[in-house]
């Protein structure tokens, strides 16, 4: 196939029985340019990784949100509004730099349930002729042929099982061939391009620094301590949107003072008993502070929280500290128009099975 490709991704693109690791098994000629996946993190993934050069020499790039997405929004951790934003910000931005944004809509094992979050992806497809693939048409095609039901071919209730996984893999495969010899026309687009920011937390706070890396992300950042109070500089009307911490040191429960103050508990619970795990957390409601300053601090665990922390604890754990790199800054927005393509058969953005 000898294809360049970028990958904004979460658990499916990183289990090694994944549909990622399927497709790059199946043909050593794909070469993998930019990526961005880690674990348990939601869309936000695109504007935290996805800045500068990452789209740069990239055919493609494969999108694949959905899992993570509907498990947040089950917990009323972030909302539709946020994840369309930040799908469309992905999509945008690669089509912008030459790259056509691949939509991997996987649905968790009740196919039902996952019908809100994959019809807004979609939409927004649908919206700008963005190719996608949605996994439910697979998974009709082989729970018809196999007489099996739909859950038996998931390994948990958000996971495909190998199987499956490579069924995904080829098709995926067979669908981008497919996009690479399609027929396009040019067209322009216009769209108010949120500005982000990532705002390293070392380069202001004099505390404990932390440095890990795995085979995913490399991560440098600080350890707060409870009774220490840590002003940041994020600059006038700008606002956090998210952080990036190590899940498996974050103990406590963190206080962001700005225009109003903001609770987040993070006393959160791994994967896997491991010293490192990224995991990239939002915030559901921006906080901002018009003088360019907030203050962060942990504060006692019976304070009533802002918004839902997926995967944290609401009892114990309360240990006094967390590991945070960066937060993400949201720094306002620019219409932008650009010139770029569209297929000539605007049916072709759906995969369709042979």
């Amino acid at each position: 196939m000898s294809l360049s490709i970028s990958i904004v991704g979460q658990s499916n693109s990183i289990l090694k029985a994944g549909f990622f690791q399927k497709l790059l098994d199946a043909d050593d000629t794909i070469e993998v340019k930019s990526s961005a996946r880690i674990g348990a993190s939601p869309s936000l993934l695109g504007p935290y990784f996805a800045q500068g050069d990452f789209f740069k020499g990239s055919e493609f790039c494969i999108v694949d949100t959905c899992v993570i997405d509907f498990s947040l929004l089950s917990a009323n951790a972030i909302d539709y509004y946020d994840v369309v934003r930040w799908v469309e910000w992905i999509g945008h931005s690669a089509k912008r730099a030459n790259c056509e944004p691949v939509f991997v809509c996987i649905p968790v094992s009740d196919i039902n349930a996952s019908r809100t979050i994959i019809s807004a992806c979609i939409s927004v497809c649908q919206k700008h002729d963005w190719y996608y693939f949605d996994v439910r048409d697979v998974i009709a095609a082989v729970a018809k042929s196999g007489k099996v039901d739909a859950k038996e071919l998931y390994a948990d209730g958000s996971h495909p099982a190998e199987f499956l996984s490579g069924v995904i893999a080829t098709h995926l495969g067979n669908f981008l061939t497919k996009i690479g010899t399609a027929e396009t026309a040019k067209c322009k687009r216009t769209f108010a391009f949120t500005s982000y920011e990532r705002v390293p937390l070392k380069d202001q706070i004099a505390g404990r620094l932390v440095e890990y890396s795995s085979r995913l992300i490399a991560f440098s950042g600080v350890r707060l301590e409870r009774g220490e109070t840590y002003p940041i500089h994020i600059g006038s009307d700008s606002s956090i949107r998210g952080l990036m911490v190590n899940s498996a040191a974050c103990k406590g429960v963190l206080s962001i003072e700005g225009d109003r103050t903001f609770y987040k508990n993070l006393r959160l619970t791994p994967y896997h008993p491991t010293n490192f795990e990224a995991r990239l957390i939002p915030i559901c409601r921006p906080i901002r502070d018009h003088q360019g300053m907030v203050r962060l601090s942990l504060t006692s665990q019976h304070v009533s929280m802002s918004d839902v922390t997926f995967h944290s604890s609401q009892d114990g754990g309360d240990e006094g500290f967390i590991e945070v790199a960066d937060l993400l800054v949201e720094r306002g927005c620019d219409l932008v128009t650009y010139t770029t393509t569209r297929p000539a058969d605007p049916a072709s953005i759906r995969w369709m099975p042979d």
